[in-house]
């Protein structure tokens, strides 16, 4: 289950990154979307594929 953990693709993560993209180019408050995705592994969506791979 630990490989598993480590090889899945952090949805929630992801999704907290769209919404403070998405708040940050409509000028409102982005921070606690950005703080939230930090703490769900969204930033590690972009070496997902060489984690995946090797």
């Amino acid at each position: 289950m630990d490989t598993t953990k480590k090889a899945a693709f952090p949805v929630v993560g992801v999704m907290f990154l769209a919404l403070a993209v998405f708040n940050f180019v409509r000028g409102e408050h982005f921070v606690v979307w950005a703080i939230l995705c930090v703490l769900f592994g969204g930033l590690g969506a972009f070496g997902w594929r060489k984690r995946s791979e090797g």
